[in-house]
Protein backbone atom coordinates (compact mmCIF):
# COMPACT_ATOMS: atom_id res chain seq x y z
CA UNK A 1 0.00 0.00 0.00
CA UNK A 2 2.56 2.67 -0.96
CA UNK A 3 0.94 5.58 -2.70
CA UNK A 4 0.11 9.29 -2.14
CA UNK A 5 -3.11 8.52 -0.72
CA UNK A 6 -3.61 8.96 2.63
CA UNK A 7 -3.52 6.15 4.43
CA UNK A 8 -5.21 7.69 8.06
CA UNK A 9 -8.34 7.49 6.46
CA UNK A 10 -7.70 3.77 5.78
CA UNK A 11 -6.61 2.79 9.17
CA UNK A 12 -7.66 5.20 11.30
CA UNK A 13 -11.40 3.43 11.96
CA UNK A 14 -12.31 0.07 12.65
CA UNK A 15 -9.92 -1.90 14.04
CA UNK A 16 -11.64 -2.64 17.56
CA UNK A 17 -14.27 -3.88 15.42
CA UNK A 18 -12.83 -6.70 13.68
CA UNK A 19 -12.75 -8.59 16.68
CA UNK A 20 -11.22 -12.12 17.13
CA UNK A 21 -10.99 -13.85 14.33
CA UNK A 22 -10.58 -17.81 15.04
CA UNK A 23 -7.21 -19.30 13.69
CA UNK A 24 -7.11 -21.28 10.59
CA UNK A 25 -3.36 -22.48 10.34
CA UNK A 26 -3.17 -23.88 7.13
CA UNK A 27 -4.87 -24.59 3.82
CA UNK A 28 -6.73 -27.76 2.70
CA UNK A 29 -3.18 -29.10 1.15
CA UNK A 30 -1.49 -28.08 4.76
CA UNK A 31 0.24 -24.91 3.53
CA UNK A 32 0.19 -21.48 5.68
CA UNK A 33 -2.59 -19.27 3.75
CA UNK A 34 -0.53 -16.34 3.40
CA UNK A 35 -2.01 -12.54 3.04
CA UNK A 36 -0.05 -9.61 2.06
CA UNK A 37 -1.03 -6.19 2.93
CA UNK A 38 0.89 -3.45 0.58
CA UNK A 39 2.96 -4.85 -2.85
CA UNK A 40 4.90 -1.92 -3.51
CA UNK A 41 8.83 -2.11 -4.40
CA UNK A 42 9.89 -3.80 -1.13
CA UNK A 43 7.32 -6.14 -1.16
CA UNK A 44 8.74 -8.11 -4.27
CA UNK A 45 11.46 -9.38 -2.29
CA UNK A 46 8.68 -11.13 -0.02
CA UNK A 47 6.73 -12.57 -2.36
CA UNK A 48 10.28 -14.32 -4.11
CA UNK A 49 10.57 -15.77 -1.05
CA UNK A 50 7.38 -16.89 -0.56
CA UNK A 51 7.16 -18.23 -4.16
CA UNK A 52 10.15 -20.77 -3.04
CA UNK A 53 8.74 -21.81 0.06
CA UNK A 54 4.94 -23.16 -2.14
CA UNK A 55 4.89 -26.25 0.19
CA UNK A 56 4.95 -24.96 3.47
CA UNK A 57 2.48 -21.34 2.45
CA UNK A 58 0.06 -20.20 -0.42
CA UNK A 59 -0.83 -16.67 -1.08
CA UNK A 60 -4.40 -16.35 -0.78
CA UNK A 61 -5.03 -12.62 -0.28
CA UNK A 62 -3.49 -9.33 -1.26
CA UNK A 63 -4.01 -5.65 -0.16
CA UNK A 64 -3.19 -2.69 -1.96
CA UNK A 65 -5.05 0.94 -2.85
CA UNK A 66 -3.68 0.59 -6.38
CA UNK A 67 -5.59 -2.12 -7.97
CA UNK A 68 -3.55 -2.07 -11.22
CA UNK A 69 -0.42 -3.26 -9.20
CA UNK A 70 -2.47 -5.96 -7.02
CA UNK A 71 -3.06 -7.59 -10.40
CA UNK A 72 0.34 -7.51 -11.56
CA UNK A 73 1.29 -9.28 -8.52
CA UNK A 74 -1.37 -11.77 -8.77
CA UNK A 75 -0.31 -12.46 -11.97
CA UNK A 76 2.66 -14.08 -10.98
CA UNK A 77 1.00 -16.34 -8.41
CA UNK A 78 0.57 -19.86 -8.77
CA UNK A 79 -2.98 -19.39 -7.79
CA UNK A 80 -5.34 -16.12 -8.04
CA UNK A 81 -5.90 -14.74 -4.75
CA UNK A 82 -8.75 -12.73 -3.55
CA UNK A 83 -7.82 -8.53 -3.71
CA UNK A 84 -8.96 -5.99 -1.42
CA UNK A 85 -8.20 -2.33 -1.49
CA UNK A 86 -9.50 -2.43 2.21
CA UNK A 87 -6.65 -4.14 4.51
CA UNK A 88 -9.09 -4.80 7.30
CA UNK A 89 -11.40 -7.07 4.60
CA UNK A 90 -8.25 -9.08 4.14
CA UNK A 91 -7.70 -9.65 7.74
CA UNK A 92 -11.60 -10.67 7.66
CA UNK A 93 -10.87 -13.57 5.07
CA UNK A 94 -10.86 -17.31 6.52
CA UNK A 95 -8.51 -18.45 4.14
CA UNK A 96 -5.80 -15.81 5.81
CA UNK A 97 -4.24 -17.22 8.75
CA UNK A 98 -0.61 -15.50 8.73
CA UNK A 99 -0.22 -11.59 7.66
CA UNK A 100 2.72 -10.14 5.70
CA UNK A 101 2.71 -5.77 6.20
CA UNK A 102 4.90 -4.42 4.02
CA UNK A 103 3.85 -1.31 4.48
CA UNK A 104 5.41 2.06 4.64
CA UNK A 105 6.21 2.39 8.22
CA UNK A 106 3.77 4.81 9.52
CA UNK A 107 0.89 2.03 9.47
CA UNK A 108 3.14 -0.46 11.16
CA UNK A 109 1.46 -0.40 14.93
CA UNK A 110 -2.50 0.18 13.34
CA UNK A 111 -2.35 -3.12 11.50
CA UNK A 112 -0.40 -4.62 13.56
CA UNK A 113 -2.59 -4.48 16.28
CA UNK A 114 -5.82 -5.08 14.20
CA UNK A 115 -3.98 -8.33 12.79
CA UNK A 116 -3.56 -9.81 15.91
CA UNK A 117 -6.91 -8.86 16.92
CA UNK A 118 -8.32 -10.84 13.64
CA UNK A 119 -6.55 -13.63 15.21
CA UNK A 120 -3.73 -13.73 12.34
CA UNK A 121 -0.05 -14.90 12.88
CA UNK A 122 1.95 -11.55 11.29
CA UNK A 123 5.42 -11.13 9.41
CA UNK A 124 6.26 -7.11 10.00
CA UNK A 125 8.35 -5.68 8.00
CA UNK A 126 10.90 -3.45 10.04
CA UNK A 127 10.63 -0.86 11.84
CA UNK A 128 8.04 -2.56 14.22
CA UNK A 129 6.73 1.04 15.13
CA UNK A 130 8.15 4.74 15.04
CA UNK A 131 8.23 5.22 18.87
CA UNK A 132 8.95 3.24 21.86
CA UNK A 133 5.33 3.69 23.51
CA UNK A 134 4.03 1.86 20.45
CA UNK A 135 6.38 -0.72 20.19
CA UNK A 136 5.50 -1.46 23.39
CA UNK A 137 1.48 -1.68 22.49
CA UNK A 138 2.95 -4.62 20.10
CA UNK A 139 5.08 -6.89 22.33
CA UNK A 140 1.75 -6.46 24.77
CA UNK A 141 -0.50 -7.28 22.23
CA UNK A 142 1.43 -9.91 21.12
CA UNK A 143 1.55 -11.49 24.60
CA UNK A 144 -2.42 -11.05 24.92
CA UNK A 145 -3.41 -12.59 21.73
CA UNK A 146 -0.61 -15.62 21.94
CA UNK A 147 0.15 -15.08 18.17
CA UNK A 148 3.47 -15.59 16.48
CA UNK A 149 4.91 -12.33 14.90
CA UNK A 150 8.37 -12.17 13.28
CA UNK A 151 9.69 -8.53 12.70
CA UNK A 152 11.39 -8.78 9.66
CA UNK A 153 14.76 -7.75 9.76
CA UNK A 154 16.24 -10.35 7.34
CA UNK A 155 19.93 -9.36 7.57
CA UNK A 156 19.83 -11.46 10.43
CA UNK A 157 19.49 -14.64 8.28
CA UNK A 158 21.93 -13.33 6.07
CA UNK A 159 25.30 -15.93 5.53
CA UNK A 160 27.57 -12.88 6.99
CA UNK A 161 25.05 -12.22 9.78
CA UNK A 162 24.90 -15.68 10.43
CA UNK A 163 28.56 -16.36 10.62
CA UNK A 164 29.41 -13.72 13.00
CA UNK A 165 26.64 -14.86 15.64
CA UNK A 166 28.68 -18.39 14.97
CA UNK A 167 31.97 -17.18 15.37
CA UNK A 168 31.40 -15.27 18.95
CA UNK A 169 29.12 -17.59 20.51
CA UNK A 170 31.85 -20.12 19.89
CA UNK A 171 34.34 -18.29 21.73
CA UNK A 172 37.17 -17.56 19.38
CA UNK A 173 37.99 -14.22 19.79
CA UNK A 174 36.39 -14.30 23.84
CA UNK A 175 34.10 -12.12 25.13
CA UNK A 176 33.32 -9.14 23.07
CA UNK A 177 34.57 -5.38 24.24
CA UNK A 178 34.09 -3.43 21.69
CA UNK A 179 32.47 -3.29 18.27
CA UNK A 180 32.62 -0.46 15.30
CA UNK A 181 30.18 -0.01 12.81
CA UNK A 182 30.71 2.13 9.61
CA UNK A 183 27.66 1.80 6.53
CA UNK A 184 27.92 4.46 3.26
CA UNK A 185 25.39 4.10 0.83
CA UNK A 186 23.50 5.85 -1.86
CA UNK A 187 19.97 7.70 -1.38
CA UNK A 188 17.16 5.55 -1.18
CA UNK A 189 15.51 4.22 -3.83
CA UNK A 190 13.96 6.65 -6.44
CA UNK A 191 11.54 4.07 -7.13
CA UNK A 192 10.19 4.11 -3.56
CA UNK A 193 6.62 5.47 -2.95
CA UNK A 194 5.64 8.86 -2.44
CA UNK A 195 3.79 10.90 0.07
CA UNK A 196 2.66 14.54 0.43
CA UNK A 197 5.24 16.61 2.27
CA UNK A 198 2.69 19.22 3.87
CA UNK A 199 5.74 21.53 4.25
CA UNK A 200 6.19 21.67 0.70
CA UNK A 201 3.29 20.56 -1.08
CA UNK A 202 5.61 18.37 -2.96
CA UNK A 203 5.40 14.67 -3.38
CA UNK A 204 8.39 13.13 -2.04
CA UNK A 205 9.96 9.30 -0.45
CA UNK A 206 8.43 8.63 2.61
CA UNK A 207 11.80 7.58 3.69
CA UNK A 208 12.38 11.21 3.89
CA UNK A 209 10.24 12.77 6.13
CA UNK A 210 9.96 11.78 9.49
CA UNK A 211 6.20 11.33 10.67
CA UNK A 212 6.19 8.42 8.38
CA UNK A 213 9.74 6.82 8.56
CA UNK A 214 10.14 8.12 11.88
CA UNK A 215 13.95 8.60 11.80
CA UNK A 216 17.21 7.19 9.56
CA UNK A 217 18.14 5.21 12.25
CA UNK A 218 14.83 3.42 12.85
CA UNK A 219 14.44 2.88 8.68
CA UNK A 220 18.33 2.43 7.65
CA UNK A 221 20.50 1.50 10.78
CA UNK A 222 17.91 -0.90 12.30
CA UNK A 223 19.32 -3.91 10.44
CA UNK A 224 22.85 -3.05 12.07
CA UNK A 225 21.74 -2.65 15.70
CA UNK A 226 20.06 -5.70 15.59
CA UNK A 227 23.14 -7.43 14.71
CA UNK A 228 25.00 -5.89 17.39
CA UNK A 229 22.47 -6.50 20.12
CA UNK A 230 22.41 -10.36 18.89
CA UNK A 231 26.10 -10.95 19.66
CA UNK A 232 25.89 -8.53 22.76
CA UNK A 233 22.92 -9.95 24.85
CA UNK A 234 22.61 -7.17 27.16
CA UNK A 235 20.32 -4.13 27.37
CA UNK A 236 21.46 -0.32 26.99
CA UNK A 237 21.78 2.12 29.60
CA UNK A 238 23.30 4.28 28.40
CA UNK A 239 23.22 6.49 24.14
CA UNK A 240 24.59 9.76 22.82
CA UNK A 241 24.07 10.32 19.44
CA UNK A 242 25.07 13.21 16.70
CA UNK A 243 23.77 13.88 13.12
CA UNK A 244 21.40 15.86 10.65
CA UNK A 245 20.76 16.58 7.54
CA UNK A 246 24.23 18.19 5.79
CA UNK A 247 23.74 16.89 2.05
CA UNK A 248 19.55 16.81 1.30
CA UNK A 249 18.73 20.30 2.45
CA UNK A 250 14.79 19.01 1.33
CA UNK A 251 13.92 16.19 3.95
CA UNK A 252 13.98 16.11 7.54
CA UNK A 253 15.54 12.44 8.39
CA UNK A 254 19.08 12.09 8.52
CA UNK A 255 21.61 11.86 6.12
CA UNK A 256 24.34 11.14 8.41
CA UNK A 257 24.47 9.72 12.37
CA UNK A 258 26.84 8.70 14.69
CA UNK A 259 25.55 6.76 17.88
CA UNK A 260 27.46 5.49 20.87
CA UNK A 261 26.29 2.89 23.39
CA UNK A 262 27.16 1.64 26.58
CA UNK A 263 25.23 -1.84 27.23
CA UNK A 264 24.92 -3.01 31.16
CA UNK A 265 27.86 -6.05 30.28
CA UNK A 266 30.43 -3.47 29.35
CA UNK A 267 30.48 -3.53 25.42
CA UNK A 268 30.69 -0.14 23.69
CA UNK A 269 29.27 0.28 20.29
CA UNK A 270 30.40 2.87 18.02
CA UNK A 271 28.14 3.43 14.39
CA UNK A 272 28.00 5.97 12.38
CA UNK A 273 26.20 6.56 9.25
CA UNK A 274 25.81 8.60 5.91
CA UNK A 275 23.36 8.39 3.05
CA UNK A 276 24.88 10.15 0.06
CA UNK A 277 28.43 8.21 -0.38
CA UNK A 278 28.65 5.11 -1.57
CA UNK A 279 30.96 2.86 -0.10
CA UNK A 280 29.39 -0.51 1.68
CA UNK A 281 30.32 -1.18 4.96
CA UNK A 282 32.83 -1.72 7.80
CA UNK A 283 32.65 -3.57 10.90
CA UNK A 284 34.89 -4.57 13.81
CA UNK A 285 34.18 -6.60 16.44
CA UNK A 286 36.98 -6.92 19.39
CA UNK A 287 36.96 -9.44 22.36
CA UNK A 288 39.53 -10.09 24.92
CA UNK A 289 41.02 -12.65 22.80
CA UNK A 290 41.13 -12.03 19.11
CA UNK A 291 38.89 -9.90 16.81
CA UNK A 292 36.37 -10.12 13.36
CA UNK A 293 36.30 -8.01 10.66
CA UNK A 294 34.28 -7.26 7.72
CA UNK A 295 34.58 -5.58 4.79
CA UNK A 296 33.57 -5.82 1.28
CA UNK A 297 31.59 -8.80 2.01
CA UNK A 298 34.76 -10.62 3.08
CA UNK A 299 34.92 -11.90 6.90
CA UNK A 300 38.48 -11.68 8.58
CA UNK A 301 39.48 -13.40 12.11
CA UNK A 302 42.76 -13.01 14.31
CA UNK A 303 42.89 -15.28 17.52
CA UNK A 304 45.38 -14.01 20.83
CA UNK A 305 46.98 -11.25 18.55
CA UNK A 306 47.71 -13.11 15.53
CA UNK A 307 47.21 -11.61 12.01
CA UNK A 308 43.87 -11.33 9.97
CA UNK A 309 43.18 -14.18 8.31
CA UNK A 310 40.13 -15.12 5.78
CA UNK A 311 37.35 -16.77 8.22
CA UNK A 312 35.56 -19.35 5.75
CA UNK A 313 32.11 -19.51 5.69
CA UNK A 314 30.55 -22.62 7.02
CA UNK A 315 27.30 -22.34 5.66
CA UNK A 316 27.19 -23.39 1.51
CA UNK A 317 23.35 -23.25 0.88
CA UNK A 318 21.90 -21.00 -1.40
CA UNK A 319 19.08 -20.14 0.57
CA UNK A 320 19.16 -16.57 0.34
CA UNK A 321 18.16 -14.28 3.67
CA UNK A 322 14.16 -13.88 3.46
CA UNK A 323 13.93 -17.69 2.39
CA UNK A 324 15.43 -18.63 5.60
CA UNK A 325 13.24 -16.19 7.86
CA UNK A 326 10.15 -17.50 6.02
CA UNK A 327 11.25 -21.09 6.53
CA UNK A 328 12.01 -20.63 9.81
CA UNK A 329 8.65 -18.10 10.55
CA UNK A 330 6.65 -20.87 8.79
CA UNK A 331 7.90 -23.25 11.62
CA UNK A 332 7.23 -21.34 14.35
CA UNK A 333 3.78 -21.03 13.21
CA UNK A 334 3.45 -24.65 13.31
CA UNK A 335 5.16 -25.04 16.26
CA UNK A 336 3.04 -21.99 17.90
CA UNK A 337 6.56 -20.81 19.03
CA UNK A 338 8.07 -17.36 19.52
CA UNK A 339 10.33 -15.90 16.52
CA UNK A 340 14.02 -15.00 16.88
CA UNK A 341 13.02 -11.58 15.59
CA UNK A 342 10.02 -11.20 18.38
CA UNK A 343 8.62 -8.24 19.31
CA UNK A 344 10.53 -8.35 22.52
CA UNK A 345 13.66 -9.35 20.17
CA UNK A 346 13.09 -6.26 18.13
CA UNK A 347 12.57 -4.16 20.91
CA UNK A 348 16.44 -3.94 22.00
CA UNK A 349 17.65 -2.81 18.76
CA UNK A 350 14.72 -0.46 18.17
CA UNK A 351 15.68 1.41 21.23
CA UNK A 352 18.84 2.25 20.10
CA UNK A 353 17.26 4.04 16.70
CA UNK A 354 14.68 5.57 19.27
CA UNK A 355 17.28 6.63 21.38
CA UNK A 356 19.74 8.03 19.01
CA UNK A 357 16.40 10.09 17.60
CA UNK A 358 15.89 11.64 21.43
CA UNK A 359 19.53 12.24 21.62
CA UNK A 360 19.99 14.46 18.65
CA UNK A 361 16.73 15.84 18.86
CA UNK A 362 17.14 16.96 22.59
CA UNK A 363 20.24 17.05 22.63
CA UNK A 364 21.33 14.82 25.83
CA UNK A 365 22.34 11.58 26.78
CA UNK A 366 19.89 8.80 26.70
CA UNK A 367 19.85 6.21 29.46
CA UNK A 368 17.74 3.09 30.33
CA UNK A 369 14.99 5.12 32.22
CA UNK A 370 14.18 6.07 28.65
CA UNK A 371 12.38 3.11 27.89
CA UNK A 372 10.20 1.80 30.87
CA UNK A 373 10.29 -2.33 31.47
CA UNK A 374 7.46 -3.56 29.13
Amino acid sequence: MESGISRRAVVGAGIAALGAAPAHTQTSSGQVGVGVIGVGLRSGAHLKALAQLRSESKVTALCDLESARMAKAAANLPAKPEMYTDYRELLKDKNVSAVVIVTPGYLHHEMTLAALRAGKDVMLEKPMALNYREAVDIVRETRKTGRIVCVGMQRRYSKGDTEIRRLVESGAIGPVKFINCEEYRNDWNPQTAKVLDKKTGKMVSWRMLSWAAGSSELEFSIHAFAMVTSIVNSPLIRLAASGGVVHYKERDTRDVSSVLVDFANGVRLNYAFTCFARGGSKLLIIGDNGMIRREGGKLFISKGGGALQPAPFTDESDDGAEVRMYREFFQNVRERKPSPLSPEAALEPSKIAFGADISIRENRIVTAKDFPAV
